[in-house]
């Protein structure tokens, strides 16, 4: 016969006898009844319903000030108590408040969009089923034949240059008109764009966003319809956006202008894919339906134009889940590891309030002889824990306001919602739940662990000794569970560590030492002709060249690992293909003279850039990657082959040179191929540019003056984003150095506890056992055998709980995968070095009593009791 939750019953016994013997009985038929008939589960939930129920209405009442006053006594008297326990709380609950005022906004919560749920990204099928951004003319065939989407709109990232006197560099969005309905917000002052304002030469409107609005206006009331100078030239602020908005597609976007699109146009072309699409579903409508109309059209445009599609179909996802996609499973990870602090929090405390109670069964059993009540006990002990959990969680909620904003400023940059990442009341109501939950339930159990009749009786005639085999079992398995739990968190901080140093070893194919970037504009009428941008270029190069102590300076249409995406596909004459979309797509380098020598490139073969090769006249050449000259003449020198770039009109251009490979993307990402192409040989200028200046000394020191002299050509003109190439090959590892720094953190406290836990353990088993240590002492025992009696008794626990933390972490590190870099998740290194640190630890804790034990004399052994 199956019988009720034990824990339940021992509270049931703490109700008085007159209300618990008419029901109690009831109680276990009934749930007897509804494990047989409804499953056990079902009748587990009931009987705890019903015994909280009972518990409230008879035997939980609230202290009365007389009992507040008592347990504000009692703790009084520990203060040491005190401080271990509710400071290890405010550790333990202040992590969960920090990391659970993290994870909330960005996977919890729902973006601050009307029906979210309903707001999709949709993407191509790129030829690797991976998804693709798309170009303007498959966006309008969508749109036109789409029954399933409500609205749908196209962006592409824009990044324009305000002000004249005192120039800045923004980031912001062109988005069809139809981009702001989509997401269901609507302008604070002003409106949205119109239909008409989304064409060619009728675009330069804008909206601003609150924070743009209040930093360069004033939080001016009146801005609306007023002219403002973006690139140059006049734009009239239509509106302001709502101090809540958070566009999560370009995080950190602060102004938008209408796409200004047309089929007519040279870049609104099926293969322009540069374009990322959002839409929303019709009420009603779920993803998978609207994903089967999707593949429906793109079969009829791949039918229709077969060599501009690379593979058939679309793909679908709620935005929340896309934006969120690459920075979920460490988030999860990092949720769990907190969660699982939390458990060796609560197990710490636990373990101390045992221990306290097993000293004060006396007190109990003289409370009890004079008249007091289980209820009045209990009452006691479950107002006592509230009171450390409740001062635990003031503590909490000052380690959280101390350490989230130190946890934010090292976030990766691209993470959306930084901005509600914050203390709020939701955060403050999940401290408060923790404090209560840990509160009442160390309380209950502490009432229903320490008052049995036998342990009371006992108390009165021999004071306190180890206590009950029950008792034991509890504090053994308490500490197994902390290092069952520590030893977890270790081996998930030892894998990220150790990734995180395999990631940096990483040969990036340049030398990122005395490197500093600049990023530059040339923008407004006066750049309007190709020939005015490369002159401005020239001057910039001339002045940074001339300031001391700068070896190398050139300009390049995007660096590696600083977050630029600029893919071309490449077709080698010599290679025809029958559909160009399938060929290889590497990363478009345009550069300046020197380029290549700066970043210290290696060169394998041919030769790099001459002077000659950016003049007007020159013939047109091209450098390759390794990766790129292998994917497409495998086996074949490259010298001398010919590739065509950026779609069937480009001209054909001469392999000149092949170097080794960079990792552009990131550092853990797949290799890709680069090509490189001489400034003035590309199709178009490049407006925006990266200056990348290599100095003999520290890049650091050197970037004022670098910046000074490059804003000197044309103030007029914004000089952004100054930094060394070193911190920008951290800052891409940014997601796994923050995983690291935290589950080391959590790691180390857990070990501490841990620690403590076996160390407390067996200093209560040595103060208890004083009598047994000298009647073993007095029959012959040597201070060895004794030394091993304790140490082995801590050991074995810590060895099961090591058994139980390597089968846990065999699950935990299922979660670690998107954190590790050539590192297995059971990598049997990182397994020894976390063995070994726990058991240094381990011994430590378990010989201190050890030792204390060895030195009780027998004589002062047998008098103390």
């Amino acid at each position: 016969m199956r019988n009720p939750p034990r824990i339940a019953r021992r509270l049931l016994q703490l109700v008085p006898h007159e209300y618990r013997e008419p029901v109690v009985g009831d109680l276990v038929q009934e749930y007897q009844r509804m494990a047989e008939t409804g499953g056990r589960f079902r009748a587990w939930l009931w009987f705890w319903r019903e015994t909280l129920g009972l518990w409230c209405a008879f035997g939980g009442r609230w202290a009365t000030m007389g009992d507040a006053r008592r347990t504000l006594r009692t703790l009084a008297r520990s203060p040491m108590f005190l401080v271990l326990t509710s400071g290890t709380l405010a550790v333990g609950i202040g992590a969960v408040t920090a990391i659970f005022s993290l994870v909330d906004p960005l996977l919890i919560r729902a973006l601050p969009y009307p029906n979210t749920d309903r707001v999709v990204m949709v993407w191509e099928r790129g030829g690797d089923g991976l998804p693709s951004t798309m170009g303007y003319a498959t966006y309008a065939d969508i749109a036109g034949a789409s029954r399933t989407l409500e609205s749908m709109a196209v962006i592409s990232l824009w990044q324009p240059v305000i002000g004249h006197a005192d120039p800045e560099r923004l980031t912001g969005e062109r988005v069809t008109a139809s981009y702001f309905a989509t997401l269901g917000v609507q302008p604070a002052l002003g409106r949205n764009f119109t239909t008409d304002e989304d064409r060619p030469g009728r675009n330069h409107v804008v909206l601003l966003s609150d924070r743009l609005w209040r930093r360069r206006f004033g939080a001016d009331h009146d801005i609306v319809g007023r002219a403002t100078t973006i690139n140059g030239e006049p734009y009239t602020i239509v509106g302001v956006m709502p101090a809540t908005f958070d566009d999560v597609i370009w995080p950190g976007a602060e102004v938008w202008q209408p796409l200004g699109y047309d089929a007519t146009m040279g870049n609104a072309c099926r293969t322009c894919r540069h374009l990322q699409m959002v839409a929303r579903l019709r009420r009603h409508v779920t993803e998978r339906a609207a994903l089967a109309e999707l593949d429906v059209i793109s079969a009829r445009m791949v039918a229709e134009h077969p060599t501009e599609y690379p593979a058939t179909g679309m793909l679908v996802d709620q935005l929340q889940h896309a934006v969120m996609r690459t920075y979920r499973p460490a988030l999860l990870a990092i949720g769990g590891a907190v969660l699982l602090l939390l458990l060796i929090t609560t197990a710490n405390v636990a373990g101390l309030q045992l221990t306290r109670g097993i000293h004060r069964r006396t007190e109990f059993a003289v409370r009890t002889a004079l008249g007091a009540g289980r209820v009045d006990l209990a009452r006691q002990l479950v107002g006592e824990s509230l009171a450390i959990a409740v001062l635990g969680g003031v503590g909490a909620c000052v380690v959280a306001w101390l350490t989230l904003p130190v946890l934010v400023r090292y976030l990766p940059s691209d993470l959306p919602r930084v901005d509600a990442i914050h203390l709020d009341v939701t955060a403050f109501l999940a401290t408060a739940a923790c404090v209560l939950t840990i509160g009442i339930g160390l309380g209950f159990v502490a009432a229903s662990r320490g008052m049995s009749s036998g342990d009371t009786r006992m108390s009165l005639r021999s004071g306190a000794s180890w206590g009950s085999r029950e008792r034991r079992v509890s504090r053994m398995g308490l500490v197994i569970g902390e290092f069952a739990l520590a030893l977890m968190l270790l081996v998930a901080a030892g894998l990220v560590g150790r990734s995180l140093l395999r990631l940096l070893s990483v040969n990036v194919g340049f030398d990122p030492q005395h490197l500093v970037s600049l990023e530059m504009n040339a923008a407004g009428p006066a750049y309007a002709q190709d020939d005015a941008v490369y002159a401005y270029h020239d001057r910039i190069l001339a002045a940074v060249r001339a300031v001391p102590g700068v070896e190398h300076a050139a300009l390049a249409s995007q660096i590696p690992l600083a977050g630029n995406m600029d893919g071309y596909g490449v077709v080698a004459q010599d290679k025809p293909l029958p559909n160009p979309e399938l060929a290889p797509s590497a990363d478009r380098y345009v550069v300046s003279s020197d380029f290549l020598e700066a970043m210290r490139t290696p060169l394998l073969r041919g030769r790099f850039f001459a002077p000659a090769d950016f003049a007007d006249s020159a013939a047109k050449v091209a450098v390759v990657s390794r990766l790129l000259a292998d994917e497409i003449w495998p086996g074949e020198d490259a010298i001398g082959k010919r590739i065509q770039l950026s779609g069937p009109t480009a001209p054909w251009r001469t392999v000149i040179g092949v170097v080794g490979d960079i990792h552009h993307q990131s550092l853990d990402a797949p290799g890709t191929g680069q090509f490189y192409v001489p400034e003035r040989e590309w199709q178009w200028s490049d407006n925006g540019m990266t200056l990348l200046v290599r100095v003999a000394g520290d890049p650091a020191a050197f970037a004022p003056a670098i910046r000074a002299a490059a804003a000197a050509v044309d103030p007029t003109q914004p000089i952004s984003r100054v930094a060394t190439m070193q911190h920008i090959v951290l800052a891409s590892t940014a997601q796994r150095r923050v995983a690291m720094v935290l589950f080391s953190a959590f790691a180390l406290f857990a070990l501490v506890l841990a620690a403590g836990g076996v160390y407390g353990m067996l200093a209560s088993s040595v103060a208890e056992r004083t009598r047994e240590i000298g009647v073993r002492s007095a029959l012959g025992a040597t201070p060895g055998r004794i030394l091993r009696m304790f140490v082995s008794q801590g050991v074995r626990l810590v060895a099961i709980g090591a058994f139980l933390g390597v089968m846990g972490a065999f699950v935990l590190t299922r979660f670690l995968r998107t954190l590790l870099f050539e590192v297995q998740p059971m990598d049997p290194v990182t397994l020894a070095l976390v063995g070994a640190t726990l058991g240094a630890v381990a011994l430590a804790a378990c010989l201190i009593p050890a030792i204390r034990a060895i030195r009780i004399h027998p004589v002062s052994a047998l008098k103390s009791e």
